[in-house]
C-alpha cells in the first residue's frame, strides 16, 4: 500500500468484538469499491472485552488496516481525535464500529466532496428506542438554537470530508458532537444529506441519557464561550 492512500476510514472502537468481523468485512469491500487506495485506521478506546486482540489480528492479515491503540478509555472525543491524527489519506472518513449506520452510504457521501468540504449523514428516520430518538432530537434542537447552526443531526457518527478540514480542530473531551460547526468556523463548506440507519446487531450502547444529553448540554457552555471569544480578525503582511 502506498505511503500516502486517498481515503482513510476512521473507526472508534469500544468492546464491539461482536460487530468487528462484520465491521472488517462491509468496510473493506466498500473501500476497495472506491477504486482508491486506502487504509483503515481502527482506533482502539481502551476495550477489555477482546476486541484488541482481535484488532491485532485483522492488522497482520490485511496490510491496509492500521491500528490506533489508546492507554485507556478515553471517550468518543478522543478515539476520533486520535484517529483523525493518524488518517494518511486526502479524504477521511469516519462512522461507529457498530454498523448502524450502513457503509454502503460511504461512495455517494464521497462524490458529495466535490462540492463540498465535509458532508455529515443525517439519519432522517432513525431506527433506535423512542427515548433516545427524543433524547437527540431535544439536543440537537437545544444546539442549533445556542449555536445558530441548522444542523438536523450533528452527532450522526458518518461523516466524510476532506481531511485538512479537522487539521487545525482540537477535539476536547464532547466536542465530537460539534464537529459540522467547528469546521464552518473554519471557513469551509459543510453540508448533510439523508443516510440509512438500521437497529443495532449486537452488543449495546456506550451511551445513555446521561451522558448523551446532559453532558452534551453542559459542552454547549464551551462551544458558547468558544464562538464568543474564537479570533476573527484579518491581517496583512506588510513587506
Amino acid at each position: 500500500m502506498s505511503d500516502s492512500p486517498q481515503v482513510s476510514a476512521v473507526i472508534p472502537v469500544y468492546n464491539e468484538i461482536e460487530c468487528l468481523p462484520e465491521l472488517r468485512e462491509r468496510m473493506l469491500a466498500v473501500l476497495r469499491s472506491l477504486g482508491r487506495t486506502f487504509e483503515l485506521v481502527l482506533v482502539d478506546d481502551g476495550s477489555d472485552d477482546g476486541s484488541g486482540e482481535l484488532l491485532d489480528r485483522y492488522r497482520a492479515e490485511v496490510p491496509e488496516i492500521r491500528v490506533v491503540r489508546l492507554d485507556r478509555n478515553w471517550g468518543l472525543s478522543s478515539a476520533l481525535d486520535a484517529g483523525f491524527r493518524a488518517a494518511r489519506g486526502t479524504i477521511t472518513v469516519t462512522l461507529d464500529a457498530d454498523l448502524q449506520n450502513d457503509p454502503n452510504d460511504i461512495p455517494r457521501l464521497v462524490e458529495m466532496l466535490d462540492e463540498y468540504d465535509m458532508v455529515c449523514g443525517w439519519r432522517k428516520d432513525r431506527d433506535d428506542p423512542w427515548l433516545k430518538r427524543l433524547s437527540s432530537k431535544v439536543a440537537n434542537a437545544i444546539r442549533n438554537r445556542l449555536t445558530g447552526e441548522r444542523v438536523h443531526d450533528t452527532c450522526c457518527p458518518l461523516k466524510v470530508f476532506k481531511t485538512e478540514v479537522m487539521r487545525d480542530v482540537r477535539l476536547y473531551d464532547g466536542l465530537h458532537r460539534f464537529i459540522p460547526t467547528l469546521v464552518k468556523w473554519e471557513g469551509f463548506r459543510v453540508t448533510e444529506t439523508p443516510v440509512r440507519h438500521f437497529p443495532r446487531m449486537s452488543g449495546r450502547s456506550k451511551y445513555g441519557l446521561r451522558n448523551r444529553v446532559f453532558k452534551g448540554l453542559a459542552d454547549l457552555r464551551t462551544i458558547r464561550w468558544m464562538r464568543k471569544n474564537r479570533p476573527a480578525y484579518r491581517a496583512t503582511l506588510l513587506d
